[in-house]
């Protein structure tokens, strides 16, 4: 039997993936265990599958996939980067220390760098949002459905950490006051990349997507860059052990977000054979 943990880490491998190799993988967790170690062998198998995803034969569906994957994983290194630079921002405007000059310009510049990405990863929803609404066909959004129970969780977090204290009852609110935002955050990271994914959208709004992706990316990489400078010239020992978690979210984000995208570039100005795809969704 395969527990659920194991189950979730299957289903974080991209479609293209279980549909080659699924039946496979879950057989041989079956053969082998889900202890915790396979567990993160399958995490880490699904992050390396979204990064460099498997592709079908056929030219187009290759090509297909390959931008829907790095899409999707544009969207979540988008959302661990924005999560990401509020967190450095608060950590250095908490140091006694004065923030040089030179890293508050640089989170300036990555701040308006992930609103203007903001704007264009909005304006791809909307383009896939009218695909959808002219086909009828709302069934790759249902992902969407698990952020109705989490939103709550993020609305009353105010209220739960108002009550938080060091007794064991106020402790567990406060922490339920933290984790419940924190599901959200996740959820906001992982549905969206989860509907790009199951969506079939025309060949030119996938290019579009694909190609805006790029941009995103640099602005990805801008925010890592930040947050490394913050590192290095912010003397204060604290600061920098606090910060050493945000620059290690923030450097993977970046690599992965230049790499996918880069990926998902190439397949779209692939020109050879168009990639003639239905405007329905899975």
């Amino acid at each position: 039997m395969i527990n659920m943990a194991a189950r979730v880490a299957l289903r974080a491998y991209p479609p293209s993936f279980r549909e080659r190799y699924g039946c496979e993988l879950e057989a041989l967790v079956e053969d082998t265990g889900a202890g915790p170690s396979i567990v993160a062998d399958l995490l880490v198998g699904a992050l390396r599958a979204w990064l460099r995803p498997v592709m079908p034969d056929e030219s187009a569906e290759r090509r297909r996939r390959r931008m829907q994957a790095s899409v999707a994983t544009t969207w979540v290194t988008w959302c661990a980067a924005l999560y990401a630079l509020p967190m450095l921002d608060f950590i250095l405007s908490e140091d006694p220390l004065p923030t040089p000059d030179l890293v508050r310009r640089l989170l300036d510049v990555a701040q308006y760098a992930m609103y203007g990405a903001g704007l264009i990863l909005l304006a791809g929803a909307l383009a896939l949002l009218a695909e959808t609404s002219r086909t009828g066909d709302w069934a790759a959004w249902r992902p969407l459905v698990a952020l109705v129970p989490t939103l709550p969780t993020w609305l009353i977090a105010p209220v739960l950490l108002a009550f938080a204290s060091i007794d064991p009852v106020s402790y567990w609110v406060g922490a339920l006051g933290v984790l419940g935002p924190a599901a959200f955050l996740i959820t906001v990271a992982v549905t969206p990349a989860v509907v790009v994914t199951r969506c079939r959208p025309s060949a030119k709004v996938l290019r579009l997507l694909a190609l805006s992706g790029v941009a995103v990316a640099f602005a990805v990489t801008t925010t890592g860059i930040a947050c490394v400078a913050a590192l290095v010239m912010n003397t204060a020992e604290a600061a920098q052990l606090v910060t050493m978690p945000i620059l290690a979210v923030t450097v993977a984000a970046s690599t992965a977000a230049l790499v996918s995208s880069g990926r998902g570039a190439k397949a779209a100005l692939h020109r050879e054979h168009p990639v003639d795809l239905d405007v329905t969704c899975e």
